[in-house]
């Protein structure tokens, strides 16, 4: 579920210093909430996990939807 953005002194689990904004993000998870500060931070990008919750769920191999229809 996306969620308001925050940032953090801390990084919680991250590896770089990013910005947050899905709350199924386990990173974003990782900061406890007194220390999360709203809003974007313009020298951050936003945390690539939580990008990636945002795409469509892959769709399977067409040979497996085949196998799935017998």
């Amino acid at each position: 579920m996306r969620i308001s953005p925050f940032h953090s002194p801390l990084r919680g689990i991250a590896l770089e210093e990013v910005w947050h904004d899905h709350d199924d993000c386990p990173v974003a998870r990782s900061i406890a909430p007194p220390d999360r500060v709203p809003g974007i931070a313009p020298s951050r990008k936003r945390c690539p996990y939580c990008a990636l919750l945002d795409q469509p769920p892959p769709r399977p191999p067409q040979h497996l939807v085949s196998l799935r229809r017998r």
